[in-house]
Order: structure tokens, then sequence, then C-alpha cells
């Protein structure tokens, strides 16, 4: 099953779909990161993913995060209000 995950890591924003170690396509870099890393419920993989915003994004067909090192996890998709009060 797949979730929009949006992760807040350092000062960096990063938004892609988590999928399963069975959805990746190199099991043996994911085995290497729990190796690593204490455990595969340690790895969050991202597929299609976009660090950053705005102008400022790049965006990567994979991702391997270790979750020890995300500030906050988001479910869903980002936007943005409170605009409406600063009309000229």
């Amino acid at each position: 099953m797949r979730h929009t995950r949006i992760v807040f890591l350092g000062e960096r924003i990063i938004q892609g779909d988590e999928i399963g170690p069975d959805e990746f396509h190199d099991p043996e870099t994911f085995r290497r990161c729990a190796a690593q890393w204490g455990g595969p419920e340690n790895v969050l993989i991202l597929r299609n993913a976009v660090v950053g915003e705005g102008v400022m994004q790049e965006k990567l067909e994979y991702l391997l995060i270790n979750r020890a090192e995300i500030i906050a996890l988001g479910v869903g998709g980002m936007s943005v209000s409170g605009f409406e009060g600063l009309s000229p």
C-alpha cells in the first residue's frame, strides 16, 4: 500500500510515495542500509521523491531515509493557506 509522505529532514522538506522493500528495485542496497541503520524498520523508502520547495527542487526516482534522522513525518499533500488577509 502506497502513501504520500512528507518528511522534515533537518531543514529540508521531502515529499514522495512511501513504498515497501518488496517494491524497491535494488534489494542489496536496501539490505545494506538496513544493516547500517539498525534494521529494516529504520529504512523509509520514497519513490518519486521531491526534495526542497519551489525553484529549489531536486527530484529523485528513489530515496532511502534513516527514520532516526526524521524530525516529523506527515501523510497526504502539502498546501499553502493564509494569504487571504494579505490583500493590498
